[in-house]
């Protein structure tokens, strides 16, 4: 390279006059030589003057081999038009230029940020061009793999079936960076409605992220899952597993919905129990049979020998009418050793159209005295269609639902309330008590075989979970509401025989007092 082909003042032309006595060809030198990038000059003919090592390296020759020769003898034909063209124009103009290019240079495709500009001598006549030239290939080719794996990650998240969350700790609480659908569902509005809003702003979703579980993560830097039970509002009570991990500095949050999961399992586990149930109670039914059996016979023969003796009119009636009693109290004993049979076989359940108000004003005469002197019973019965089911099992279920209401009365007594209507298609009966109530960790598990709150003596935890068998078995639903100090509802829906039956009017109600 000409000594003074390069000179401070030329290459500087704009700024100030550098100090005299530096050695600023030596500095230049060294400083092109260890570039990253191509340094060059030309002359006015495209020869090259000079060049580092990082400028022949994508000519794809030694540094010896370039000097002297111009592009388009180094590179195949066509592949130095885009460099020539932009040395014309520099030349053309008089001044530093720049440029983003996009050429094929040595048998590679490339993508250039050019700055070129004119080399003046002394005399201020042009003498040359230099350049400089950045390759942006594997940048561009980073920012575009980055787009892409964000295009995939965006896609990845949004069709998941997880609420997914990246968030930011700030001082004023963690920032919502990006939610996919699902997450959407867990807030209860849109993406670009809660991206850069804090969570706190949705107090019902401060489980995601709560500070305690992020200050825990942050410090052990472990991914962390948990499962948490929330209240969610319009559906209840859900399970979720929660896992926070680090991307970066923020968090990202996976929330899954397990409800099913756990209600699966849960199920699971009462059909294991009610299947030792189920022997149980096919040992109990063995058992009674027999002696039924006799007693049963015995009825029998002291009715008939009663019709035979001289009695006044009015004793033999009252005998009779005693023992009427007593054989029909036998034959619903054998009934019930039939459906417990059935049950510790896993037959299904026999089912028939009948009368839903005949069931309850049995199973009222069968608890009567335990009911009526505990509480004050108020039957409030709507007009039903006849209802698909089983009579004897039917009367099981209210039975145990109109004791426990009576049990959960208070000394000073109150009100049980006995109601039927037809919603939607199906009968409903609700047995509805002003008692105690039942806590929310207890109600969580009142079908749960073998859970009971009552005394030690008093209860088997078992009245529940079979009654709640037998209606799911009937193809209906027994469901629970209950307030701590306000009382608890007991609800059963079970399918009716007419499908076009319609409700009757408020006016035709019944209500009864007892």
């Amino acid at each position: 390279m000409p000594e003074n082909s390069v000179s401070g003042e030329a290459v500087s032309e704009r700024g100030a006059v550098p100090p005299l006595g530096l050695p600023y060809r030596e500095l230049f030198l060294h400083l092109a030589e260890h570039s990253l990038d191509a340094v060059f000059t030309k002359d006015l003919q495209g020869r090259y003057t000079f060049i580092n090592s990082a400028g022949a390296r994508y000519l794809g020759h030694s540094v010896e081999e370039v000097l002297g020769h111009k592009d388009d003898e180094l590179v195949p034909p066509g592949e130095a038009e885009a460099t020539l063209e932009f040395d014309r124009q520099v030349l053309l103009a008089g001044r530093v230029l720049h440029s983003e290019m996009s050429e094929r240079m040595a048998g590679a495709q490339r993508e250039w940020l050019s700055t070129k500009g004119v080399l003046r001598g002394e005399d201020g006549q042009m003498m040359g061009l230099f350049g400089i030239a950045r390759d942006l290939s594997a940048q561009l080719r980073g920012d575009e793999a980055r787009r892409r794996n964000e295009a995939l990650f965006r896609l990845a998240v949004s069709g998941s079936f997880d609420g997914f969350f990246i968030l930011r700790g700030e001082a004023e609480g963690m920032r919502i960076l990006h939610l996919n659908t699902h997450a959407e569902s867990l807030l209860g509005c849109r993406a670009r409605e809660a991206e850069g809003h804090f969570l706190s702003e949705f107090p019902h979703a401060a489980f995601i992220a709560p500070p305690s579980a992020c200050e825990e993560f942050w410090r052990t830097g472990k991914p962390q899952t948990e499962e948490v039970l929330q209240e969610m509002p319009g559906s209840g009570r859900r399970w979720f597993r929660r896992e926070l991990r680090a991307v970066g500095d923020c968090l990202a949050v996976t929330v899954r919905d397990i409800t099913e999961q756990r209600e699966s399992e849960a199920r699971l586990r009462l059909n294991e129990r009610m299947a030792s149930i189920g022997m149980l109670a096919a040992g109990v039914a063995h058992e009674i049979n027999n002696p039924l059996a006799f007693v049963s016979s015995n009825l029998g023969f002291i009715q008939t020998e009663l019709r035979q003796l001289e009695q006044p009119e009015d004793v033999r009636s009252d005998l009779l009418e005693a023992v009427a009693e007593a054989r029909e109290g036998v034959e619903r004993m054998r009934l019930i050793v039939q459906s417990l049979q059935s049950l510790s076989r896993g037959d299904p359940v026999s089912s028939h159209p009948l009368d839903l108000h005949e069931v309850l004003e049995t199973s009222v005469h069968l608890v009567r005295s335990k009911v009526c002197s505990r509480a004050r019973l108020v039957r409030d019965f709507g007009q039903l269609p006849q209802v698909q089911g089983n009579a004897v099992q039917l009367a099981q279920v209210f039975v145990n639902l109109l004791v426990n209401a009576a049990q959960a009365m208070p000394q000073a007594g109150g009100e049980i309330r006995l109601t039927t209507r037809l919603q939607d298609g199906s009968a409903v009966v609700e047995v509805r008590d002003t008692g105690c109530g039942i806590s929310p960790e207890n109600l969580e598990r009142i079908f749960e075989p073998f859970f009971t709150t009552k005394p030690a003596g008093e209860g088997t935890g078992l009245g529940l979970p079979i009654s709640h068998e037998i209606i799911r078995a009937l193809g209906g639903e027994l469901s629970v509401e209950s307030t701590v100090g306000v009382g608890t509802t007991f609800r059963v829906l079970l399918p009716t025989v007419a499908e076009h039956f319609m409700e009757a009017p408020t006016e035709g109600r019944v209500s009864l007092r007892q």
